[in-house]
C-alpha cells in the first residue's frame, strides 16, 4: 500500500509539473491572440530588424575582431621571431667563445630578455641533464675523448625538457606545436603563446616559449560590442515607434472595415467603407462595398417581397370581406323579412354581382397562380389576329368607350395567344376605366429598334396615374382609386396579372402616364421573323 501510494504521489507530482511547465506556453498563445494586428506587425518588424541587425552586427564585429588579432598575433610573431634570433646569436657566441651553455647563463638571458621586451611573458626549457649545475671551460678542456663521445650521444638523445627559466604565472609547458600559436586565459588576462625551438652547433636545443598579452584587443572587442548592444537598443527604440505609427496607419482601413462590418452587423445595411486605393487593402474595400450594396439589395427586395405579402393578404381579405358583408346582409334581409318584389330582385341582383365579383377575383388569382408554377410555351402568331380575339372577348364589356386596333397585317410574333388575348382584354379595361376624354383606347404596335420585336402600345387619355403610384401599380390588388375601381367593376388583379404575361414572354410593362392627361402602356413581344411593320400610335 505505501508503494502504491508513493507512485501516485509520483504520477500527480509528474502532471502537475507537465501542467505547470504548459501553462506558460498556453499563457503566451492567448496573450499573442490578444493582440491587435497592428501590434503583431509591429512585433513582427521589430524582431526582423532585431535579427537582421544582431546578423549584420555579429559578422561585422567578428570580422573586425579577427582582423584586430591577426594584426596583433603577427606583431606577437615577429617579436617572437626577434627575440628567437637574439637567443640563437646568444648560444653561438657561447660556443665560439669554445663554452657549454649552461643553465645559469640561460637563467641570465632569460632574465635580461624579460626586462628588455618589458612585460611579456618568456620561458626558456631544454632537455639535456648533464648541463644542470654547469660546466666551465676548463673542465670542458680536460674532457677525455671518451666523455666528449658520451655528451654528444646524450645530445642526440636528450632527457625530458625541464624548466630553465619561466616568468609565466602559471604552470606552462611546452606542447612541441612550434608551427602555431595557442590562447590560454588567466586571471582575466588573455595571452597569446608562440613556442620555437633553437639549435646551435655543439650545444642542446633550447625552447622558447613567449606570451604576448591580448587582453587589451578582447577588451576593445567587449566594448564595441557593448556601444552596439547600446546603439541596436537606441535603433531598436525609435523604430518601434516608427513601426507602430506606420502600422496604425496602415492598419486604418482595416479597423475602418471592422467598423463598417459591425454597423451592418446590427442593421445598418446601408454602411459603407468609402476607401479607395489601388492595394490589396483597396481592392478589399471595393469588394466590401459591393459585398455590402448586394446585400442591402437582398434584404431590400426581402422586405419589399414581405411588404407586398402583407399588403397582398390585407387586400384579398378586404376585397373578399367588403362583397361577402353586402351578401350576407341582403341575404339575410330576404330571409328574415317580407319584401316587396322590387326589394327582392335589388337584393337578388347585388348578391349576384357581388358574387361575379368575387368569382371574377378568384378566377383571376388562379390564373396568376397558374402563370407562376408553370411557364407556356411561345410559337409564331399573327398580331392581328390576337388583335381580333381581343376585340371579340371585349366586346360591349367596355362601352361607351370604343377599342381601336391598329391594322397588323402580315406582323408576326412569338407568344401564347390565349395570354396575349387576356393581356390587351385587361390593358383595355383598365384604360376604359379612366374614362378617357376622347372616349376611345387606342391599341397600336411599332417595330422595336434594330429589330429587337414588336411594342405593342395601349393608350388612354383618361385621368392619369400620380408619379408616386407608378411603381406599385403592378402589384395585385393595389388601386389608385379605389371607390372609382371597385364602381367599374375593377379587383386591383388586372395589372399584376398583365405585368406577369409580359414576364412569361422576355418583357416588363412599361407604364408612361402623367395625371389628368392619360397613360400609355406598352409590352415588347418577341419577333418571329423580324418583319417591320406600321408607324407607332
Amino acid at each position: 500500500m505505501k508503494k502504491e501510494k508513493r507512485a501516485r504521489a509520483r504520477r500527480t507530482g509528474a502532471q502537475a509539473a507537465e501542467s505547470g511547465a504548459a501553462r506558460p506556453a498556453g499563457g503566451a498563445g492567448k496573450t499573442l491572440r490578444a493582440l491587435g494586428f497592428a501590434q503583431k506587425l509591429t512585433l513582427a518588424m521589430l524582431l526582423v530588424l532585431a535579427m537582421a541587425l544582431s546578423l549584420g552586427g555579429a559578422v561585422v564585429l567578428a570580422g573586425n575582431f579577427d582582423d584586430a588579432l591577426n594584426e596583433a598575433g603577427q606583431q606577437a610573431e615577429v617579436q617572437h621571431l626577434l627575440q628567437c634570433y637574439a637567443l640563437e646569436s646568444d648560444l653561438l657566441d657561447v660556443a665560439a667563445r669554445g663554452e657549454t651553455v649552461t643553465d645559469s647563463h640561460l637563467a641570465r638571458y632569460g632574465s635580461s630578455l624579460e626586462d628588455y621586451v618589458g612585460g611579456k611573458l618568456v620561458a626558456l626549457y631544454r632537455g639535456d641533464a648533464a648541463a644542470q649545475g654547469g660546466t666551465s671551460s676548463a673542465a670542458a678542456e680536460t674532457e677525455t675523448e671518451a666523455e666528449a663521445q658520451a655528451a654528444s650521444n646524450a645530445e642526440r638523445q636528450p632527457a625530458a625538457l625541464r624548466t630553465v627559466y619561466t616568468s609565466f604565472p602559471w604552470d606552462e609547458g611546452p606542447t612541441g606545436q612550434t608551427d602555431t600559436y595557442r590562447m590560454h586565459r588567466d586571471g582575466g588576462r588573455t595571452y597569446m603563446l608562440f613556442e620555437a625551438e633553437v639549435e646551435t652547433v655543439g650545444n642542446p636545443p633550447v625552447t622558447l616559449l613567449t606570451g604576448h598579452d591580448m587582453t587589451s584587443v578582447f577588451a576593445a572587442r567587449d566594448r564595441a560590442l557593448l556601444r552596439f548592444w547600446e546603439m541596436e537598443l537606441v535603433v531598436l527604440v525609435c523604430a518601434g515607434a516608427m513601426i507602430a505609427l506606420l502600422s496604425r496607419w496602415l492598419t486604418k482601413p482595416l479597423a475602418r472595415l471592422t467598423q463598417a462590418s459591425e454597423s451592418i452587423a446590427g442593421g445598418a445595411y446601408g454602411e459603407r467603407t468609402g476607401l479607395s486605393g489601388g492595394d490589396e487593402i483597396g481592392v478589399l474595400s471595393r469588394s466590401f462595398d459591393a459585398m455590402a450594396a448586394a446585400v442591402q439589395e437582398k434584404v431590400d427586395a426581402l422586405e419589399l417581397s414581405v411588404r407586398q405579402r402583407e399588403d397582398f393578404m390585407s387586400a384579398f381579405t378586404h376585397e373578399l370581406k367588403t362583397p361577402m358583408t353586402a351578401v350576407i346582409g341582403y341575404a339575410d334581409t330576404l330571409r328574415s323579412m317580407q319584401c316587396e318584389p322590387e326589394q327582392q330582385q335589388r337584393a337578388a341582383n347585388y348578391i349576384f354581382s357581388e358574387a361575379r365579383r368575387v368569382e371574377a377575383l378568384s378566377e383571376k388569382l388562379l390564373q396568376l397562380l397558374g402563370l407562376r408554377e408553370q411557364a407556356p410555351a411561345l410559337e409564331p402568331l399573327e398580331l392581328e389576329r390576337v388583335f381580333t380575339r381581343a376585340r371579340a372577348a371585349l366586346g360591349p364589356s367596355v362601352a361607351p368607350v370604343e377599342p381601336v386596333f391598329q391594322p397588323a397585317p402580315g406582323v408576326r410574333v412569338r407568344g401564347d395567344a390565349d395570354l396575349l388575348v387576356d393581356l390587351l382584354y385587361n390593358l383595355v379595361q383598365n384604360a376604359a376605366r379612366a374614362r378617357p376624354k376622347d372616349g376611345r383606347v387606342s391599341i397600336g404596335w411599332h417595330t422595336a429598334a434594330e429589330g429587337q420585336g414588336v411594342d405593342v402600345t395601349v393608350r388612354d387619355t383618361g385621368c392619369g396615374i400620380p408619379a408616386a403610384a407608378l411603381a406599385r401599380v403592378t402589384e395585385p390588388f393595389y388601386m389608385v382609386d379605389k371607390s372609382r375601381a371597385r364602381a367599374g367593376g375593377g379587383s386591383g388583379m388586372g395589372l399584376a396579372l398583365c405585368e406577369k404575361i409580359a414576364a412569361l414572354h422576355g418583357g416588363r410593362l412599361q407604364i408612361e402616364s402623367v395625371e389628368g392627361e392619360g397613360t400609355a402602356v406598352t409590352v415588347r413581344l418577341p419577333a418571329a421573323d423580324g418583319k417591320e411593320g406600321g408607324a407607332a400610335v
